[in-house]
């Protein structure tokens, strides 16, 4: 049963991850071998290929073994089929498996699985497949969120980035969001693969394709067109189109087509694959008697620029292309003509010394900005690094020297967590610090809306994949989900290794001051940061934690599980952190029994604020002509809000938050229907969503009031309606520190709150009104002030709060001893 458990968690990659964390954690690692990985196993050719020709020609690595991954035995070089320090593994078998946890030195121009992680002895050189046109990662139009996410973790696992020149580097690292994180070494050397174009027998290649001497060649090499998990098939058009060109020009050309590796499997399956190059021939090699490359968005002619031969462009969807994917470099900057159709390459082809004078200029700017180091030495420069450990000129660092902060945020819903976590993000002075957000990569529409709405100085790596542990680790790390670690044997028992290694799996080489579990409810997470290899590690609780065990929803306790086992994890940090002074005192007389030096470990740092963001949205009057009326504006606009608008003729109430248990809105809302019953023209505005939404609703509807409670769901602005309503009533039953209460004081709203830690400790001092806790509590507030009481007797000043907050946040969340 345990065991099944296990296989579910894990998936189907169960029994590989099994065999590789057992070699990783118990074989050698093989001083002398040199695993080779290109487009996953899918050819011997690239980049990779480039460099395992230059070192099995030198005696110097004569010792050396060299594991060839591949797809099938139809990839391999036949000169090197029979060497005897040659070996082929199958891509993803157990063979392979074992070589990516054993061999001393990696090399990949794409990818390595999910499960792989560096060893601290092993050398990674990743040799990407090209100088990029096209977007990538980040940049990519609409792309799917997180889709990058095993590319990011490769490159951060990268101990050498090699690059063919400035821009191919920081593109592809600032693309996948690293850059100032990526702890490895750039070596701007130039691409191996290059180096083949021109070392390559010509004369041979010629007659392996069977092509006359007397004829020049003519070389289309269309990009791949999709995404990740996406295939497009071009087939049978790119077919006709080789065709069309070559009946043109028979007597003077062959025209020969390089597609895709992604793409060639669909000539296969369309019985064309005799009109395409064969994989086994590498895509550098062909340039090398190449006369004239058609391409569209391919990196291929970057690499072809050095042989000072015409290039045409041929983005036959040039609109489709731009609008979903997007390049780098506008079209119309490139080194050739852009031809959309086939009549048009056949003209440019017939008046091609024409287009070599025009574009002659552009040409040699290309070259000099893109080909630097294309002289046939790139491999060399590379080896002399990597493997012989010499020092360069071309190494180059792009990791900052900045404090490093690594946080998890919680699940990014529509939330106080959320909404704390943004504006810190916004509060941060990123000259002194470099901040990381680490988070799974699904694709929950709200998460993505709210993650979209951070700093963009923050960078955001993801998890992919699953643990690398043994099943004695995942037997005591199901122990300890069932009892927490509140006994010394618990503690013992832990997997601790595991946890540090999951972390590594995700951040790879990068190394993080701080630690921070922000969120503060996720066990996996208070995991990892509290094994993580950190400075300073702390873990923040944004409730009257001993109440949030005893919250029900829906007949459930949604935290109880969660909590049992996080409360002993406090121990495993320095910081143990209240986002309000009084609720941290109510957690400390609640939770200090389970925290080994807790008037040390305990302390709060209250909630950071955006002020701007609040006074600037305040009057975003998207719908400002339905201000004097109670009408729907349902429909008549796609920004205009499902419900009626405040109206000056009445007493607007309104209350924000999510619609859950600890919010009480059901207590407010009985409330409200006594005021209700005494002033016809009183409203209330509950704005929010969540699990109690049908049943408050449904208790509004028994009530009749329909008509004067409303209803406006999640706002992704509110602060224009909070501003345009007259008082702020927040009825919770336990709160951390309510952002919402900031967010009143900050546009100068009178506040009623219940008398909980977490409010008191906004509004005490003359901010607001503090009642009882009770239905009696809220009527007599509401009473007041609609008699004209003064509710606030102090104004707010929020820019000397936040500047008490974020010196908070840095002086006990930031400062490390010495």
């Amino acid at each position: 049963m345990i065991l099944k458990k296990i296989k579910r968690i894990v998936g189907r990659n169960f029994r590989k991850q099994l065999i590789y964390v057992n070699y990783l954690e118990k074989k050698p690692i093989q001083s002398k071998m040199i695993l080779y990985e290109a487009y996953h196993g899918r050819s011997m050719t690239g980049n990779p290929y480039a460099v395992f020709k230059y070192l099995i020609g030198k005696t110097e690595f004569k010792d050396f073994r060299h594991i060839w991954v591949i797809k099938d035995k139809s990839v391999i070089q036949e000169e090197f089929l029979h060497l005897p320090n040659v070996e082929y593994v199958i891509y993803q078998s157990i063979p392979y498996v074992k070589r990516l946890a054993t061999a001393k030195y990696l090399i990949n121009d794409t990818t390595f699985p999910a499960y792989f992680q560096k060893r601290k002895d092993q050398v990674y050189a990743n040799i990407w497949h090209g100088t990029p046109l096209k977007t990538m990662g980040l940049d990519i139009k609409n792309k799917g969120f997180a889709e990058h996410k095993n590319i990011q973790r490769n490159f951060l696992f990268t101990d050498y980035f090699v690059s063919p020149n400035k821009f191919t580097y920081e593109k592809l690292l600032k693309s996948h969001d690293i850059y100032s994180i990526y702890n490895g070494i750039v070596l701007d050397t130039g691409y191996p693969r290059v180096d083949l174009m021109w070392n390559a027998d010509t004369n041979q290649l010629k007659k392996k394709l069977a092509i006359p001497l007397n004829k020049k060649v003519i070389l289309y090499a269309p990009t791949w067109r999709g995404k990740l998990g996406e295939r497009k098939n071009e087939s049978i058009k790119l077919a006709e189109d080789v065709s069309k060109i070559q009946q043109a020009f028979a007597d003077d050309y062959t025209v020969l087509l390089k597609s895709h590796y992604f793409a060639h499997q669909f000539f296969k399956e369309n019985g064309l694959a005799d009109q395409c190059v064969p994989n086994s021939i590498g895509t550098n090699e062909l340039l090398s008697i190449v006369d004239l490359l058609i391409t569209d968005y391919s990196s291929i002619f970057f690499e072809f620029l050095p042989m000072n031969r015409p290039i045409l462009f041929y983005p036959y969807d040039k609109d489709e292309y731009l609008d979903t994917r997007g390049t780098y470099i506008p079209l119309n900057e490139l080194p050739g003509p852009i031809c959309q159709d086939v009549p048009s390459l056949i003209e440019h082809i017939h008046h091609i010394d024409q287009v070599k004078k025009q574009y002659g200029p552009v040409y040699r700017e290309f070259k000099g900005k893109f080909c630097y180091h294309d002289d046939g030495n790139a491999t060399a420069r590379m080896v002399d690094t990597v493997f012989r450990g010499r020092p360069s000129e071309h190494v180059i660092k792009t990791v900052t020297n900045k404090t490093k902060i690594l946080l998890y945020g919680g699940g990014f819903l529509n939330n106080g967590i959320t909404a704390s976590l943004t504006n810190l993000l916004k509060s941060i002075d990123y000259d002194l610090y470099d901040v990381t957000l680490i988070d799974y990569g699904n694709q929950k529409e709200e998460k993505i809306h709210n993650l979209n709405k951070i700093n963009k100085n923050v960078h955001i790596i993801y998890r992919v994949g699953s643990w690398n542990a043994t099943i004695a680790e995942r037997l005591r790390h199901l122990l300890f989900l069932q009892n927490g670690a509140y006994t010394p044997y618990m503690k013992r028992l832990m997997p601790a290794k595991m946890y540090q290694r999951e972390m590594g799996r995700m951040v790879g080489l990068t190394k993080f001051d701080i630690g921070i579990d922000f969120s503060g409810y996720s066990p996996f997470w208070s995991l990892l940061f509290a094994f993580g290899d950190f400075k300073r590690k702390s873990i923040f609780l944004h409730s009257d934690m001993r109440k949030e065990i005893d919250k029900k929803v829906n007949k459930k306790y949604p935290h109880r599980k969660n909590l049992h086992i996080i409360f002993s994890l406090y121990n495993f940090y320095d910081k143990v952190l209240s986002v309000s002074k009084l609720t941290h005192e109510q957690n400390k007389q609640n939770l200090m029994r389970f925290i080994e030096e807790s008037s040390r470990k305990m302390d709060y740092v209250i909630n950071t604020i955006d002020y701007k963001n609040i006074l600037a949205k305040k009057e975003d009057y998207q719908y400002e002509f339905a201000m004097e009326t109670d009408l729907s504006l349902k429909g008549l606009a796609s920004t205009a809000p499902a419900f009626p608008m405040p109206s000056t003729s009445n007493i607007n109430f309104i209350t924000i938050g999510r619609l859950g248990p600890e919010k009480d809105h059901a207590k407010l809302i009985d409330a409200f229907s006594v005021i209700a019953s005494a002033n016809k023209n009183a409203r209330l505005y509950i704005v929010g969503d969540g699990a109690l939404r049908d049943v408050l609703k449904e208790k509004v509807k028994k009530l009749q009031l329909q008509d004067k409670i409303i209803f406006t769901g999640q706002i992704d602005n509110p602060y224009t309606l909070l501003n345009l309503c007259d008082c702020f009533v927040l009825s919770s039953n336990q709160e951390g520190q309510p952002m919402v209460l900031l967010e009143a004081l900050v546009l100068g709203k009178p506040v009623i709150v219940t008398d909980i830690p977490g409010s008191r400790s906004v509004v005490e001092g003359g901010y607001g009104l503090i009642v009882e806790n009770s239905i009696d509590g809220l009527v007599k507030g509401m009473n007041d002030y609609l008699e004209g009481k003064r509710i606030n007797e102090q104004a707010f000043d929020y820019e000397a709060y936040l500047n008490d907050a974020i010196n908070m946040f840095y002086e006990k969340v930031c400062r490390i001893e010495k």
